[in-house]
């Protein structure tokens, strides 16, 4: 029987990095139901499970800022490639998009039955009514998932649902996408996401963006962004995105920014986009931030390099354009966006071009497609494209690519107080047949490689402020309420690990293995991580915007 000093788990002699970059201690951590309920020094108290954390780090759990697992957690609730790499809570919705079941051929997690959302019509041709927004956040409470999870309202999709494709938009349509977004901030959505550089996004005015963003502001949510252009019209972009925030009073996050080299531009835009953001804190007081991920490679989408007059009116449309050599070099000279480097004939960096549609494919770099295809990359690019069936599968072709130096990321990225750390990745797991997992390797080694990579191999960041970059910043700036420091009443996310024992098991030849080297991850109390595997246990929470208005 439990006496008052009985707890459920005590964590023992550990080093304590709390998550607001202050220096490490060695405490001990008590946890009582989902919280912690005491850090110092333990001696005579009792806990079901006690941790010997000596000569270890023990850390909040880490929040991924921005992911895109809201499109596979239907399938993969317990999030198996996220937590073994100590991420607790993932923001999700990002890019513009946020109704996307990604994988449509694999069947939702029957613990999610009897809730129908909009990711259950999404796509399907049915018709999105009243409530199917705020039903996610039912839908995935119910789900239970192994990680916490907040939601972003995308800005692509609900444009896609009020029919606003092309430039112009009605205000019945505007109309359509306040109602929806609204719908969602009632509900507990953090914020508002924008995908700029994609269809349909890309076709948005700044005014748009701004009035949709009012309602945000409503609601003291979150704005962020995947601007309008990643090269050549950088410093315009990040001129868009701080408009919205001004003009809003809104808290502003700019998605993966960094500058890809060879893309159109010098490497020194970077620390001018830097600077503006800076400049935005520290002379207007704006709350922005940037987040971005850790790795040299990165992934997008094919379709943000295409010219959007090739898909303007519809697939048979494009598909015409592209049987004709005069058509094909007509796209080939329009090639001029976002992954500028591929127009400028750099097919070499592209590692892989996915493509679900095509599953003889599947598995194969793009060096090897281009091989069994036996044409000239750029060829072997537009007859990928030029195969699809529908927009929804040319929305749905992804891409890797060699994009960013190590050097520069190390100089801006690791060391920058503006930058909080990503994945850019989604839930996926290994475990269940019926369950695809993911060929792209970042969902399986991202986080991982931030710790092992710059923080214990190349010593670029102190642990305490590499943390903080994942706990403490993410939390402050989500309002992501008792979560992301190790304090005594927050809840109870916890790591602990060896950082010598880290350790990325995943490469491109087989990127569908898990990462290890966690002794634990706890999530809201309970472990989810013993010894690198998973426990099965699903204690995660969707983390609801407070209800009250501004």
């Amino acid at each position: 029987m439990k006496n008052e000093n009985t707890y459920d788990i005590i964590i023992k002699n550990g080093n304590i990095v709390d998550g607001t970059g202050a220096p490490s201690y060695v405490a001990d951590i008590a946890v009582k139901n989902g919280k912690i309920a005491y850090i110092g020094t333990l001696t005579d108290e009792n806990a079901s499970t006690i941790i010997d954390a000596k000569g270890k780090y023990v850390t909040p759990g880490f929040i991924d800022s921005h992911t895109h697992s809201d499109g596979t957690l239907w399938c993969h609730p317990e999030f198996q490639n996220a937590v073994r790499q100590g991420v607790t809570t993932e923001i999700v919705g990002n890019c513009g998009n946020s109704m996307k079941h990604s994988l449509r051929t694999t069947p939702f997690d029957p613990a999610c039955d009897g809730i129908v959302s909009v990711y259950d019509l999404f796509g399907t041709g049915k018709p999105v009514p009243k409530g199917a927004m705020a039903a996610v956040l039912d839908k995935a409470e119910k789900l239970k998932p192994s990680v916490n999870l907040a939601w972003l309202c995308g800005h692509n999709d609900i444009r896609l649902v009020a029919g606003a494709t092309g430039k112009e938009v009605t205000e019945e349509q505007f109309k359509i996408m306040e109602d929806l977004l609204r719908e969602a901030l009632e509900a507990g959505f953090i914020g508002f996401s924008t995908g700029l550089e994609f269809d349909p996004g890309v076709n948005s005015e700044p005014e748009e963006v701004e009035r949709l963003a009012k309602i945000v502001a409503e609601y003291d949510g979150n704005y962020c962004s995947h601007m309008r252009d990643e090269g050549t019209y950088i410093i315009e972009a990040v001129e868009e995105f701080l408009n919205v925030v001004r003009k809003n009073g809104i808290r502003g996050t700019v998605s993966h920014l960094n500058v890809k080299y060879d893309n159109g531009i010098p490497n020194e835009y970077l620390d001018k986009c830097m600077q503006m953001l800076k400049d935005a804190r520290e002379k207007e007081n704006l709350n922005v931030y940037a987040d971005m991920l850790p790795t040299c490679f990165a992934s997008g989408l094919a379709m943000a390099i295409l010219p959007p007059w090739l898909y303007a009116d519809g697939v048979e449309k494009f598909k015409e354009v592209l049987s004709t050599h005069e058509g094909r070099d007509r796209v080939k000279n329009d090639l001029d966006r976002y992954w500028r480097f591929l127009g400028a004939g750099q097919w070499d960096r592209l590692i892989n071009l996915t493509a679900g549609h095509l599953p003889e494919y599947a598995g194969l770099s793009f060096k090897e497609i281009v091989e069994k295809i036996g044409k000239e990359p750029v060829e072997c690019f537009l007859d990928v494209i030029a195969s699809v069936d529908s927009m929804e599968q040319l929305r749905n072709i992804g891409m890797q690519a060699n994009v960013f130096h190590e050097q520069i990321m190390i100089d801006s990225v690791v060391k920058d107080p503006i930058y909080m750390w990503m994945t850019d990745s989604s839930a996926t797991g290994l475990e269940h047949p019926t369950r695809k997992p993911s060929k792209n390797v970042q969902a399986y080694m991202s986080m991982i490689y931030f710790f092992t990579r710059y923080v214990r191999d190349l010593g670029a960041i102190s642990i305490e402020k590499a943390v903080n970059k994942v706990t403490g910043m993410p939390a402050e700036h989500y309002r992501l309420a008792n979560r992301g420091v190790l304090k005594e009443g927050n809840y109870a996310d916890i790591n602990v690990f060896d950082i010598k024992n880290l350790k990325i098991n995943s490469d491109f030849a087989n990127p569908s293995r898990y990462s290890e080297g966690f002794d634990w991850v706890i999530v809201n109390g309970e472990p989810v991580v013993i010894d690198s595997e998973h426990t099965g246990n699903r204690p995660g929470m969707v983390l609801r915007r407070a209800k009250t208005t501004m």
